[in-house]
């Protein structure tokens, strides 16, 4: 069951008078997933340098997984004393640039089906951008059966993601998450009656 119209101008009223007229200005979201809104170019940007960071989030955890040190080979078979600076930042600059590229692979091709088609939030533009994210993803190995294998499984894997549907009535979410509370509250007839049936804590 949706919500009335009253309950709607509860939340437009709670939002102008508390919360400086905007839904940002307390902290609270109408939508409880983060999109990005935009040209196709600042999408494609954005998910790039998210990648990147989390590449290079995951570069650094592996280098510091290992109690060897991350070092360069050195010429004549000397023994390296320690990690150097090198070693460490081609490490992480392997993951991040490869998480780059596939992030910004998938948000560019999503993009550019959503220019085609006309159709946002489609499961066939996830389908079409996970096959070419994944294929960068397989292009790791350098093997091409390993590639196809990635592209069709990370295709139909963020199709099913898009089509999903984790919240069943959308508009009792909103009004759980940004409704009014009464000024005071409210005690459920359950609790007023263990309460007389134990007056000594009535006043928890």
């Amino acid at each position: 069951m949706g919500l009335s119209p009253l309950q709607h101008n509860d939340i437009r009223t709670f939002n102008d008078t508390m919360g400086g007229g905007d839904d940002f200005s307390l902290g609270t979201f109408n939508d409880p997933k983060h999109v990005v809104h935009g040209p196709g170019l600042t999408r494609t940007m954005y998910s790039a340098g998210t990648g990147a960071f989390l590449g290079t989030f995951y570069g650094a955890c592996l280098a510091a997984w290992y109690p060897d040190p991350v070092s360069t080979p050195k010429k004549f078979g000397k023994a390296s004393i320690g990690s150097d600076a090198r070693a460490i930042g081609r490490t992480m600059l392997r993951p991040a640039m490869w998480f780059s590229l596939a992030a910004g692979t998938f948000t560019a091709t999503e993009c550019a089906m959503e220019a085609f088609r006309n159709e946002t939030k489609d499961a066939w533009n996830s389908l079409v951008a996970g096959m070419a994210g994944g294929s960068v993803i397989g292009l790791t190995t350098g093997k091409p059966q390993i590639v196809a294998a990635t592209a069709i499984g990370m295709g139909l894997f963020m199709a099913a993601v898009d089509m999903a549907k984790t919240v069943y009535d959308e508009d009792s979410l909103e009004y759980k998450r940004n409704g009014l509370l009464p000024m005071a509250h409210k005690e459920s007839d359950a609790l007023a009656a263990l309460k007389e049936l134990y007056p000594n804590f009535k006043d928890l």
